[in-house]
């Protein structure tokens, strides 16, 4: 067993078992543009809730 990054977890060098690919973005838990405006103005239209969209997508999505 060894470890990729000092931080990580442990993971086989022979199985890769344990070893995840942190560079995949799962497309599967996306926020839609509707719900991300929901989301986004019930939270006072916050910079913070935007999730990836812009402000005009998500006022037009409104």
């Amino acid at each position: 067993m060894t470890k990729r990054y000092v931080f990580s977890g442990m993971y086989c060098e022979n199985c890769r078992y344990g070893l995840e690919d942190d560079d995949d973005e799962d497309d599967d838990e996306t926020l839609s543009v509707y719900e991300a405006a929901d989301i986004w103005v019930s939270h006072g239209k916050d910079e913070d809730y935007t999730f990836g969209y812009s402000e005009e997508e998500l006022e037009d999505a409104l």
